[in-house]
């Protein structure tokens, strides 16, 4: 293919100013697309309110930021304005695209042909996740938009199953581009000393630990069933471990925490909050495994950064995880405690599962880089730049 100029749009809005799976995809993707785009004499335009490009100011580098006004940080306003206007801005400066890196949340009606980018419908999945006006917007705004879009992205398999089923397109509308995991950052190994024993300050203790990376969000990330099953397994005289999470309070700190004192484990928790970015590959090598029990995930990515370290991985059989992690994971029920507890059990003390993680997990990750998921979408928005008239498909 003879790759063109292309000056794509990207906005910012919906995408947890990096907070979050969603906000990690975009520090990933941005940058290594922005340095495509620019090699061969195109421009990525980074579209966000004030705060929105502060978030990304450091993997902004390559691209040009539009500001849009301050009052667009409410969601609603932002979710409105994305329909109504963005289409026509990115026009207005040339695009000859736009990439909607959340598309789940935010969709554009017209201008420019778009590659639209859906993470999850996990709302679809767990009662009570989002505020309750969210729910028809997804069931009834964002199927409507898709079908419009030049192209649609799913970051998974269940991703693009569930456009399938609820959203009304068919499966060969639906390209499957996966995340990435940066193999750079997280291989095996150990940490530099220093920030172990930094690590390891934080926390408090000394001894092995359970992590699990996930912001503090009840009912979908379900670390209270992770408590549970965390107690079972001590009872059990299985776990001789501390659980870690980190991640920011999404209202959920209190009930973890009145919750983990009923169990009587609270002194084996600890809780670091949101960690500095360079804290969270150390503490996947850390880690004797990675806990993954989310009741729905999109993708998972924080499982395929534990197999890229070497580290096994405990995960809910539900969602995109049981294809993130292969055969390599050891899955469980998220709604059973009894299963979890087994689940974690095996993560920790299973000499086969233990080095098929050690041994294969590293490879199977690196088959999935964020370079190539850039690449991915590059091709798909040149493919609908130079037809915009016509919808890609598989």
């Amino acid at each position: 293919m003879t790759h063109s100029p292309l000056r794509v749009a990207v906005p910012l809005g919906g995408t947890d100013r990096g907070r979050s799976g969603l906000g990690t995809w975009v520090q990933a993707v941005l940058p290594r697309l922005a340095r495509r785009l620019r090699a061969r004499g195109g421009e990525l335009l980074a579209i966000g309110t004030p705060r929105d490009l502060d978030a990304y100011a450091a993997v902004l580098g390559e691209a040009r930021p539009e500001t849009l006004p301050a009052a667009l940080d409410r969601a609603g306003a932002s979710a409105g304005w994305h329909l109504a206007a963005l289409g026509r801005l990115a026009r207005r400066r040339g695009a000859d695209a736009v990439l909607l890196p959340a598309a789940n949340r935010r969709l554009s009606l017209g201008g420019p042909p778009t590659l639209a980018v859906v993470h999850d419908l996990a709302e679809l999945h767990v009662r009570g996740k989002y505020h309750a006006l969210r729910t028809p917007y997804v069931e009834h705004v964002v199927p409507r938009a898709l079908r419009r879009a030049a192209a649609v992205v799913a970051v998974s398999g269940a991703t693009r199953d569930d456009l399938v089923r609820h959203a009304g397109l068919a499966a060969t509308a639906v390209r499957v581009v996966p995340n990435g995991v940066d193999v750079e950052r997280f291989r095996p190994g150990r940490a530099p000393a220093a920030l172990r024993a930094e690590l390891r300050q934080a926390l408090g203790f000394r001894g092995p630990f359970v992590y699990y990376p996930a912001r503090l969000e009840l009912p979908g990330k379900n670390h209270l069933r992770l408590l549970e099953a965390f107690a079972r397994a001590a009872r059990a005289g299985a776990l001789p471990h501390h659980l870690v999470l980190t991640g920011s309070d999404w209202g959920a700190w209190a009930r973890i925490d009145a919750r983990a004192r009923e169990l009587g484990v609270r002194e084996r928790l600890a809780w670091l909050g949101r960690v500095d970015a360079a804290w969270v590959p150390a503490l996947v090598q850390e880690a004797d495994a990675i806990a993954m029990p989310g009741l729905f995930e999109g993708f998972g990515l924080p499982a395929l950064e534990g197999l890229a370290c070497g580290t096994p991985v405990a995960c809910s059989d539900t969602g995109a995880l049981p294809e993130v992690v292969g055969e390599l994971g050891v899955r469980f029920d998220p709604r059973s405690p009894e299963d979890m507890a087994r689940a974690l059990a095996t993560a920790l003390t299973h000499p086969v599962v233990r080095r098929r993680a050690a041994e294969e997990g590293p490879a199977w990750a690196a088959r999935r880089s964020w370079c190539r998921t850039a690449a991915r979408l590059d091709a798909l928005l040149e493919e609908i730049a130079v037809a915009p008239g016509k919808a890609v498909a598989a």
